[in-house]
């Protein structure tokens, strides 16, 4: 028999399978191994977004020897800065620290703080700091929302929002024990930063609670219904007061008390923290450092870290 005419041996069906399989199994392992890679990465991009806003409120606080303040126009003067909606000139802390972001040409172009949010196109500037890679919303960037605020207005998107304390009158997690001695939150937040924080500006030296114990800002996901609702405190422009700011009572990545998931439009029960890294959520200290805060951490905790001079023990 010559060379040519020698039979030529191929692999079988069974071990084609078998090779499949392995490959199959292989994948199965790394899988989970590369996405948790992945999202350490993101996780850790979205740590430097809140530390670099961190670093801008203290910029800020150097330069105007305050902290930017929100300019809500609602409550006890409606007059000021000509009303709360979109219609107003009530811009955000986040506006007012773009300056400090290297953003300061969408400042200068927007003529913020004076223009009315509708009268000016900077507002759905996407802007890259706002937003967590972990999350949808930075895929999103702009979004023509349907909120009580920025009703049919299209803007852009943040994943940070400001602080506003541990009061809060409604729902499963109301907290009446507020060190401010009222239970509203955005008229009189315990907190760093709430939208009718205008009437107290206020710096650095007022967290009596320490700089490296309390909360600056933290994060929130993407959710389009949120984004449709008309409850109060749901939203998420850079631009308005309300929708860049949320509260600490409500425990971080929040469920009912039975443990079962809020509806998508209960602005009572997603008016706190949340994000999609897995088991809590990055919150920027007023020091300006990062840190991670986990779900487990005691409520009492989590609600003592948000205010600014309770003196509170923590739980």
């Amino acid at each position: 028999m010559t060379k040519e005419d020698s039979p030529r041996r191929g692999f079988t069906l069974v071990e084609l399978l078998v090779v499949i399989a392995i490959i199959g199994v292989l994948m199965a392992l790394l899988l989970p191994a590369v996405q948790s890679a992945r999202e350490a990465a993101r996780r850790t991009k979205c740590q430097n977004h809140l530390r670099q806003i961190g670093i801008a409120v203290h910029l800020f606080e150097d330069s105007n020897l305050k902290l930017p303040v929100n300019r809500y126009g609602d409550y006890d003067d409606w007059t000021a800065f000509g009303g709360a909606y979109e219609n107003s000139s009530s811009w955000s802390w986040l506006s007012a620290i773009l300056p400090y972001l290297e953003q300061i040409n969408i400042t200068r172009t927007g003529d913020i703080p004076n223009r009315q949010l509708n009268q000016t196109p900077i507002i759905e500037t996407p802007i890259a700091v706002f937003h967590c890679p972990s999350d949808e919303l930075g895929r999103i960037r702009v979004y023509f929302e349907q909120t009580r605020y920025l009703r049919g207005l299209k803007t852009g998107l943040t994943n940070y929002k400001g602080v506003q304390g541990a009061n809060f009158c409604w729902g499963d997690w109301a907290n009446g024990n507020s060190t401010g001695g009222d239970c509203e939150p955005w008229w009189k937040g315990d907190g760093i930063l709430y939208p009718m924080d205008w009437q107290t500006p206020k710096s650095l030296a007022a967290v009596k609670d320490g700089t490296s114990n309390t909360y600056l800002a933290g994060e929130d996901i993407w959710n389009e219904k949120r984004a449709n609702s008309t409850g109060p405190g749901l939203g998420y422009s850079w631009a308005h007061p309300v929708e860049a700011n949320a509260i600490a009572a409500i425990p971080p990545n929040a469920k009912r008390p039975d443990g079962t998931p809020y509806a998508d439009d209960d602005w009572m029960g997603h008016n706190g923290f949340r994000s999609r890294h897995p088991g809590g959520v990055q919150f920027a200290y007023c020091d300006g450092s990062v840190r991670f805060v986990a779900d487990s951490i005691p409520l009492g905790t989590y609600r003592a870290q948000a205010t600014l001079d309770g003196g509170e023990v923590a739980q």
